[in-house]
């Protein structure tokens, strides 16, 4: 395991922590592949009831895809692979068994946004900024509007995915992208007291309810994300996505 995800359990409690605070959480293939292993192993501790994911520091959750990445998709199939890595992350959330809840102790951006609203209970505070921002980079959004939808509404995943604007904490608790609001530095002692709550649950009855909601995302997520490698590749072949890597690494 890298030391940019840390991973701990506390009581029946894991934590998979994104460390990768200078560059505000974002994430690489590597960072992906190591949370995948983890959700793996954690459907094979029946100790685990609960799973709380954050980011490291007070700055970032998730900041999305790290760009540096981006600018060596040069070929329709590192793209397809891309694609199929965040298909297996995101069923590996969406599948557990258990309660997830993300401690959104900073910013939470593209993917980082999209990977907050697959998690069950979303606790933050009100200066926290958070959306789907793909376009600002020229990436189509493909993905992200499908689970903005899921959660939150058509007319919300039009809005944030064209604007690319990010909202403040209160704006996503007033819609419902936040279920709970407190300061940021209560946020994970807000998420264990949850967390707790959560465990106390009828454990066959929280697993088979967990199941349920996952058939219902279930029934498109395959074709979503058939879509999404069409799409990508199209929009990569354009050269948009590594102009817009470029300007921003740039800038930054």
């Amino acid at each position: 395991m890298s030391k940019k995800v840390i991973f701990k359990i506390e009581n029946n409690t894991a934590f998979i922590i994104l460390n990768n605070p200078i560059a505000l959480n974002a994430w690489d293939y590597q960072m992906r592949s190591e949370i995948i292993s983890l959700l793996k192993t954690i459907k094979l501790n029946q100790k685990i009831k609960v799973l709380i994911i954050t980011g490291k520091g007070n700055k970032a959750f998730c900041s999305g895809q790290d760009l540096k990445e981006i600018n060596n998709f040069n070929t329709p199939k590192k793209v397809q692979q891309w694609i199929s890595q965040f298909k297996t992350l995101y069923k590996e959330i969406r599948s557990l068994e258990i309660p997830t809840i993300a401690a959104i102790n900073g910013v939470a951006a593209g993917s980082g946004f999209q990977l907050a609203l697959l998690t069950d209970i979303r606790i933050s505070y009100p200066k926290a900024r958070m959306g789907q921002v793909e376009i600002n980079s020229g990436i189509v959004s493909v993905i992200g509007p499908w689970i903005i939808e899921k959660v939150l509404g058509l007319s919300k995943a039009i809005e944030l995915s064209l604007t690319g604007n990010l909202i403040n904490g209160k704006e996503a608790y007033k819609i419902g992208a936040i279920n709970y609001l407190t300061s940021q530095k209560d946020i994970i002692k807000k998420s264990i007291n949850i967390a707790k709550d959560l465990a106390s649950k009828p454990k066959h009855a929280m697993r088979l309810t967990k199941k349920n909601i996952w058939e219902i995302y279930n029934k498109d997520f395959n074709l979503i994300f058939k879509r999404a490698k069409n799409y990508h590749k199209k929009s990569f072949k354009s050269g948009d996505p590594q102009k817009g890597s470029e300007k921003f690494l740039n800038k930054n």
